[in-house]
């Protein structure tokens, strides 16, 4: 008898572990960002990752991914359990997200079993701004570098980037970061943006433009998470996640420079590289040409853009770097122009025909060419002039025995008054 009683105690047991140890649901609402309007039909997803039968081959292995939906409600409401056999996967929490059409996907990161969650999600947007991570910091040298948004890139020059840091310290954390003379800072807390749960990108996702004046030419940042407004010396605005546990790296290599940081900040940005001071967020990210940056900097904020004459410089050099030749030239929107090579003791012979300068549907300046040589031809695209770096075309060309020479065509827009058109000395 009292065996049998203990077999059934152990039966009910067995019947009931799965109940006792499987991990609470994740809960919430899932509403829009300012009208706190609920998002209704909306799919979130948890997903876990144990042992398991691979659905491919059915082979044992450790990172099986098991999913389990939801629907929201029409309060937005949602309940979604945990997938996944507990012995499998354990009774830790999962990687949530939540998709709607005609909305933003948000990327909730892990869930903790129990959760209940406030999401709040923006429509998809329109307008697809250029932006990705910016590198600023010091080198192994203590040299400080910046990051420039029309070269998407660090710079040591502090005289070409936007912003640059000037002092950090680890105990308490503080940053001190600078904006380029004639710029503007100010910096939003997450709290202030009444952001209830972070997800991936939440400090670029829900303001559009600061609330206030970017009056500061410095600021001092510490732990406190938020999103910093930025103007440019050209009126051209740009907003920063600033994310304190995840912004700093104490050593390693530093895309876009030759050089080892010896403290590193990533701060992910949108940038607006033409006119108007609004910056949506809608990822993905990607960078913007610089040439094509520089030259809607150069765009007016109100009122039609300059569609008028522009003067060039163009410099050929050879694959040594050796140049061949200089000259000055003025084009007229519209009117072809042929110039005739200012290069002498050469292994071969070119001229330039029907030079063109065209603007664009942004309003900006590209240059259509077509390089003449007695064994090549050579034609361009129309192409982004700036005055801020060479524009370089490279032309395969071949001499009368034809031997390949390579050639470099540097292009750049030169001010108003830059002097006479014509040839230039070569050296």
């Amino acid at each position: 008898m009292a065996l049998a009683m203990g077999l059934a105690a152990f039966l009910m047991l067995t019947w009931l572990a799965p109940w006792w140890l499987s991990p609470a649901p994740v809960s919430g609402q899932l509403v829009e960002y300012g009208s706190d309007a609920p998002v209704a039909g909306a799919t979130v997803t948890l997903r876990r990752y144990g042992w398991g039968r691979s659905d491919h081959d059915g082979q044992l292995i450790w990172d099986k991914s098991y999913v389990a939906t939801s629907t929201t409600d029409d309060e937005g409401r949602f309940r979604v359990p945990l997938p996944g056999p507990v012995w499998l996967v354990g009774t830790g929490g999962g990687r949530l997200k939540a998709e709607a059409v005609g909305y933003q996907t948000l990327d909730m990161g892990h869930a903790a079993p129990g959760a209940d969650l406030f999401l709040q999600t923006v429509a998809i947007r329109d307008a697809h701004l250029p932006g990705g991570t910016a590198y600023l910091g010091w080198d192994e040298a203590g040299e400080p570098f910046g990051w420039s948004f029309i070269d998407h890139g660090p710079n040591h020059d502090l005289a070409r980037v936007d912003l640059y840091p000037l002092e950090l310290r680890r105990e308490p954390f503080e940053v001190t970061l600078v904006v380029a003379e004639g710029g503007g800072l100010h910096f939003v807390p997450a709290e202030a943006q009444g952001i209830a749960t972070p997800s991936r990108g939440y400090l670029l996702r829900y303001l559009d433009a600061s609330p206030a004046p970017l009056s500061a030419a410095r600021l001092t940042l510490d732990d406190t998470p938020g999103t910093l407004f930025l103007r440019t010396p050209q009126g051209r605005y740009a907003k920063l996640a600033w994310e304190p546990r995840e912004v700093l790296s104490m050593s390693g290599s530093v895309p876009g420079l030759d050089v080892s940081s010896e403290r590193l900040l990533s701060l992910r940005f949108v940038y607006r590289p033409g006119p108007g001071n609004t910056l949506p967020y809608q990822p993905p990210l990607f960078p913007v040409e610089p040439v094509r940056a520089a030259l809607l900097a150069t765009l007016p904020g109100e009122g039609a853009p300059y569609a008028g004459p522009r003067a060039y410089r163009l410099v050929v050099t050879d694959a040594e770097g050796r140049v061949l030749e200089r000259q000055r030239f003025e084009l007229t929107p519209g009117v072809a122009l042929d110039l005739a090579s200012c290069a002498d003791d050469t292994p071969l012979t070119w001229r330039f025909d029907s030079l063109r300068l065209e603007y664009d549907e942004e309003g900006l300046p590209r240059l259509q060419m077509t390089v003449d040589g007695e064994r090549f031809v050579y034609h361009s695209a129309p192409i982004l002039v700036g005055r801020r770096d060479d524009t370089v075309v490279e032309v395969m060309a071949f001499d009368t025995d034809y031997r390949r020479h390579d050639l470099e065509v540097r292009l750049r827009v030169l001010a108003a008054g830059a002097g006479p058109t014509g040839c230039l000395p070569s050296s």
